[in-house]
Order: structure tokens, then C-alpha cells, then sequence
């Protein structure tokens, strides 16, 4: 199972891209104000598509900073309540970060799944890329194990192992497929991020990735 926190207030209509492809497995919790009580139609009509549990709390009282402490205390109340479940918070506002923190900390036995992401999509796209490095070192572990017999030949040299991006590069690489326009804006951003060598490489591993995106992006506005 998975909850969606949205803090509308901080990410508004751009924040629910890509809530039409949950499931109905997943969980949309959207806290918003009197700052942030508008939608646009396009977010309207992805939420209609939306297969998931929907529900929404509204701010009525409180200054500065009220919809973040309040969404954080219902985050401490979910948790306790489906202590399985994966929770992601869509905000930009990285004052979220430090909750995730307090939970890493030990303070208590459960050990939450919690994300932070700018979009649903990202996250998704995050997703995505998680499974695809699971899969690809499984099957590396798989071809490993297939050849237990050492090569004998003295002039034979093993391969190096695939390259597989970590977790934190996975979600950087994730934010900047989102973001790029066309491949070889992409290709800048991950060398700029990356530096010459390992950008190149990640950029390689994410390329295929880059492509299907665009072309979705395109079935969707069509």
C-alpha cells in the first residue's frame, strides 16, 4: 500500500502529474488552504482518472507553516496506523526532510518508508528505475552463479560487471528525465550532475528510459 501526502499549498496543480496512473492499491491524502484552494483543469481531470482512495483535509486555522506541522502529524498518525505501508510526501519544501530523519533515528521500533518527490510522476519515474536496477542486479547474480567453473586461461580477462546506478543517483537521474526536453539536453544536465565520466554512464543506462517517457508524454497530449 501506498499514501500520497500532498502539500497543494507548496506544489499546487503541478504536484498531482501523473495521479492517473495509481492503482486503487494506492492511498491520495491532499492538504490544502485558503493560500492554495484552486485546481487547474488538467489536474482536475487526471484526479477524475484517478483509481485510487482520494481524500482531503483542509487548513482552517493556523500562520506560517501550519499545513506542514499538521500534515506531519497526521503522517506520525498513518504511520501507526499501517505501519507497512510506503508513504511520499509531494512537496518541494525540504523541511520535510528533517521528519524523515526523526523516523531513521531509532527513537521507536517501526521503521517507516518515507519519500519525499516534487511530482507523483517523478516519483513513479523514481519507481521505475528502482525495479529496473533490482531486476538487472538479480540477473547479474543469476549469470554469476551460472558460471561457477574459473576460466583457466591466463590471457582471458573476466568482464567488469554492468554498471548500475545507485539509489540516490537513480532518483537525481529520475528528476532529470522529467525536467530535460530533448536527449541532449539530458545528456548536459547528467554530465553537469555527474561529471564527464560517470554522467556518460548514467545517461547510457537511463537513455531507452529517456525515450519511452517523451513518448508517452506525447500519447498523452494527443
Amino acid at each position: 500500500m501506498r499514501v500520497f501526502l500532498i502539500d497543494f499549498e507548496n506544489v499546487h496543480s503541478d504536484g498531482m502529474a501523473g495521479v492517473d496512473h495509481l492503482t486503487e492499491q494506492d492511498e491520495v491524502v491532499i492538504f490544502y488552504s485558503n493560500n492554495a484552494d484552486s485546481i487547474t483543469f488538467d489536474a482536475l481531470h487526471k484526479l477524475m482518472l484517478c483509481k485510487s482512495k482520494l481524500s482531503y483535509y483542509k487548513i482552517k486555522r493556523g500562520g506560517k507553516n501550519a499545513l506542514d506541522f499538521q500534515l506531519s502529524c497526521y503522517l506520525g498518525f498513518r504511520i501507526c496506523k499501517d505501519p507497512d505501508a510506503e508513504f511520499y510526501i509531494i512537496s518541494k519544501d525540504s523541511g520535510y526532510d528533517f521528519i524523515m530523519d526523526f523516523w531513521d533515528c531509532g527513537y521507536i521500533i517501526t521503521e517507516p518508508n518515507i519519500r519525499r518527490f516534487n511530482n507523483i510522476k517523478t516519483l513513479l519515474q523514481w519507481t521505475y528505475t528502482q525495479k529496473k536496477q533490482t531486476n538487472n542486479t538479480v540477473a547479474l547474480l543469476e549469470t554469476l552463479a551460472k558460471n561457477e567453473e574459473p576460466v583457466s586461461d591466463e590471457n582471458t580477462t573476466a568482464a567488469p560487471p554492468p554498471f548500475v546506478p545507485s539509489s540516490e543517483q537513480a532518483e537525481i537521474a529520475a528528476s532529470l528525465m522529467e525536467n530535460a526536453k530533448k536527449s541532449h539536453e539530458l545528456y548536459l544536465n547528467m554530465v553537469k550532475r555527474f561529471g564527464q565520466k560517470k554522467g556518460r554512464e548514467i545517461y547510457n543506462f537511463y537513455k531507452n528510459d529517456y525515450v519511452s517517457l517523451q513518448k508517452n508524454k506525447k500519447e498523452e497530449t494527443t
